[in-house]
C-alpha cells in the first residue's frame, strides 16, 4: 500500500466530497478516484458510503480514519526529528577517557565555555573503539604512529612527611621496595606503568590500597597510611598538608599522555576544536608549574 493512497483517502474523509477533495490536493478527480478504490481494494473492504457526488465514512473507514492520523502525523514530522537527531549527535563529542582524567573533565569544563552547544558522552574503558577521540597514556615515548602527543611528565613518589624518606632530595625505587602502595586499580594504564617500573627494579609494589580517585589517593598519604607514585603535571597541585613529593632518580619514571582521533567521526569539527583547546589547555598547566 502507498503511504500516497493513504493521505489521500484522509483527505476525502476530511471533505467527504470527490469534487472539493481532488481540488484541495491539486489532482484530477478521476484520479482520486482511481487511489480510493485501489486503497480498498487493497484492504479488502470498502471505506465509504456512496450517494451521487458525496460520499460519507462507513464504520471500516472511520476506523481506518482514527488508525492513520496518527501514523501519518509522526511520518510526516519524522524528517525533523531525524534532522534534530542529527543535529545532536554532530555536537556531542565521544571522548574515552583512560588516563588524567581530572585534567581532562577541567579542560572539558573550559571548553564549554566556548562551545555551550556541544554535548560530551565520557566513557572509560579499554576496549571501546566507538569513540571521537580517546586519551591514554604510555611509559614509553614511542606511542603509535596515529597518536598525538599531549604531555610527557615526571612521576613522583608521594611519601607522608613523618616518613624516613621525606627529607631526601631524591629517591631508587628500590630503596621502598618493602613499603605499603596506594594505587590506582591494576586495570588502569597509570597502575601498569608504574607497576612495570618497580618490575625494572626487580620487585612488585605491596599494594595496601587501592582507588580509582586521586584524591582518595593523596588523603590516604596524607593520613600517612602508604606512599604513592604521583604524576608530575596531570593531577594537578599536590596539595596534601602531611607529604611531600620526592623525585625519583632510578629508573627514570615517566609517562606520556596521547589522544587517538577517530577519522571517521561524524563531528571531526567540533572532536578537532577541542583537541587544540586540550593541548593549549595542558600547555598553559606545564607554564603555571615552570
Amino acid at each position: 500500500m502507498d503511504i500516497l493512497h493513504f493521505k489521500y483517502f484522509l483527505v476525502a474523509a476530511e471533505y467527504e466530497h470527490m469534487t472539493k477533495a481532488a481540488q484541495s490536493l491539486h489532482i484530477a478527480q478521476s484520479a482520486l478516484s482511481q487511489s480510493i478504490k485501489h486503497l480498498e481494494e487493497e484492504l479488502g473492504v470498502p471505506l465509504f458510503e456512496r450517494k451521487n457526488r458525496s460520499i460519507r465514512l462507513n464504520d471500516a473507514g472511520k476506523q481506518l480514519q482514527s488508525e492513520l492520523i496518527p501514523i501519518l502525523n509522526t511520518v510526516e514530522s519524522l524528517p525533523e526529528r531525524l534532522k534534530e537527531v542529527d543535529k545532536q549527535a554532530s555536537c556531542t563529542i565521544q571522548l574515552n577517557i583512560l588516563a588524567a582524567s581530572a585534567m581532562i573533565t577541567k579542560s572539558i569544563i573550559s571548553f564549554k565555555k566556548l562551545y555551550p552547544e556541544v554535548k560530551f558522552r565520557l566513557l572509560q574503558n579499554p576496549d571501546e573503539r566507538d569513540f571521537d577521540l580517546c586519551i591514554s597514556c604510555s611509559a614509553s615515548d614511542k606511542i603509535k604512529q596515529d597518536s598525538i602527543l599531549l604531555l610527557k611528565e615526571k612521576l613522583l613518589l608521594a611519601v607522608p612527611n613523618t616518613s624516613k624518606y621525606a627529607s631526601l632530595e631524591s629517591i631508587t625505587l628500590d630503596q621502598v621496595a618493602r613499603e605499603g602502595f596506594i594505587s590506582y586499580s591494576w586495570a588502569k594504564p597509570f597502575r601498569i606503568i608504574c607497576d612495570e617500573y618497580c618490575k625494572q627494579k626487580g620487585f612488585k609494589p605491596q599494594i595496601i590500597f587501592e582507588s580509582d580517585n586521586q584524591q582518595s589517593i593523596r588523603n590516604l598519604i596524607d593520613s600517612s597510611l602508604g606512599i604513592a607514585f604521583w604524576p608530575e603535571y596531570s593531577w594537578g597541585r599536590f596539595t596534601a598538608k602531611n607529604a611531600v613529593l620526592i623525585p625519583i632518580s632510578e629508573p627514570e619514571c615517566s609517562r606520556t599522555i596521547y589522544a587517538v582521533q577517530n577519522k571517521h567521526s561524524i563531528n571531526s569539527k567540533y572532536a578537532d576544536a577541542f583537541l587544540k583547546h586540550l593541548t593549549e589547555f595542558i600547555l598553559n598547566i606545564k607554564n603555571e608549574k615552570v
